[in-house]
C-alpha cells in the first residue's frame, strides 16, 4: 500500500470534523498501472455517504470498481487503520 501524500493528509485534516472521516480505497486491479494506488472518501454526517461503501462510488475522473475499502485514515499519525 502506498504511503499518504502529505498534500493529501493536510487536506484531509482541514476537512476534517469530530463527525465525519476519511475512508481508504486501494486499487486492487493486478493488472492495472495504477495498481496499490489509494484514493480516499470523505464520509459521515452531512456526506453524501454516512458510511463507507465496500468499493469507491464512480466519479468525473474514472471508475471506483477497482478501489476497494481498506480501511480509515488516521489523521494523528497518516497510517490506514484497518
Amino acid at each position: 500500500m502506498e504511503k499518504i501524500d502529505s498534500e493529501a493528509l493536510a487536506q484531509m485534516r482541514e476537512r476534517a470534523r469530530p463527525e465525519t472521516q476519511w475512508a481508504a480505497y486501494e486499487n486492487k486491479d493486478l493488472g492495472h498501472p495504477d495498481g496499490g494506488r489509494l484514493q480516499f472518501l470523505h464520509v459521515g454526517a452531512g456526506c453524501t455517504f454516512a458510511v463507507p461503501p465496500p468499493r469507491m462510488p464512480d466519479t468525473n475522473v474514472g471508475l471506483g470498481w477497482r478501489y476497494v475499502l481498506v480501511g480509515t485514515v488516521n489523521l494523528d499519525d497518516g497510517t490506514v487503520v484497518s
